[in-house]
């Protein structure tokens, strides 16, 4: 329609008028509405006459069929626990958060997304992915990541600046947190990953860290019992890595190897 002659938009804009006059002299409509309307065919018709394209003004226009990036639940999850803390920031939305587990298998190393985490795995990095409006974008953030147990206590503290784009950015630890071989005794139990953006509280995720299955392997008496205990962690344990943090600790890897 706004593709067409001039002329074709003003026959189309004086029948608009007309429509919209006899609705408003009925009075079908409530006030508040028949005045906006009325506002908006008035500026429709300022811009005719002064010559403005109508393609370019609504190609401006918000599309209602644009979708906004979803979180997953364990963002929601955490998010939820995140508004009762006294820090809480909405400005930064969570996407997705987790923790990134390096298990010893017998092939070798295996990277995995894990939130039931047991002291035999050889060490965990936490994740987050998040959204930043434009207003605060384009800039250095302060970023911070811990790892609580389950008496409160701060195990794995990693605070550095962050480049902050506009849209989605993944925040990323470049160390991870030992676990086999910690030089401390960790304890079994509830844990949490606390994310924080600029000093504000963005995120609290919940996580479980399990005895050793060796040590358990040990109070087993017959096979039976360990494999089901295998099956159980397998079920439970494997999640997929977001495709764009598998290529990211790809390319950390690959920078470790050069250098």
């Amino acid at each position: 329609m706004f593709q067409q002659s001039r002329r074709g938009t003003i026959v189309w804009l004086f029948i608009v008028g007309l429509a919209l006059s006899l609705t408003l002299a009925a009075g079908a409509i409530p006030t508040e509405i028949g005045v906006a309307l009325l506002a908006a065919y008035l500026g429709l018709a300022l811009l005719v006459a002064r010559n403005v394209p109508l393609g370019d003004v609504m190609s401006t226009l918000p599309s209602r069929t644009s979708r906004q990036p979803q979180a997953t639940e364990m963002a929601r999850e955490a998010v939820a626990r995140a508004r009762s803390h006294p820090a809480y920031d909405a400005l930064v939305q969570l996407l997705d958060v987790g923790l990134i587990v390096d298990e010893q298998r017998p092939d070798g190393l295996s990277l995995r997304r894990g939130r039931f985490i047991s002291l035999d795995d050889e060490g965990i990095r936490p994740f987050a992915i998040v959204t930043v409006p434009g207003a605060l974008a384009d800039r250095l953030g302060r970023v911070r990541f811990e790892l609580r147990d389950e008496t409160g206590k701060a195990q794995y503290v990693y605070e550095d600046e962050k480049w902050l784009q506009a849209g989605e950015n993944i925040l990323l630890p470049d160390y991870r947190f030992p676990i086999r071989k910690n030089k401390q005794e960790l304890e079994a139990g509830g844990w949490t990953l606390l994310v924080m953006v600029d000093g504000g509280m963005i995120g609290m995720h919940h996580f479980s860290l399990s005895p050793s299955l060796r040590e358990r392997r040990r109070e087993l008496t017959s096979t039976d019992g360990e494999l089901r205990e295998r099956i159980w962690r397998s079920r439970e344990d494997d999640e997929s890595l977001p495709l764009s943090l598998e290529e990211l600790l790809r390319q950390q890897s690959r920078q470790r190897h050069q250098s």
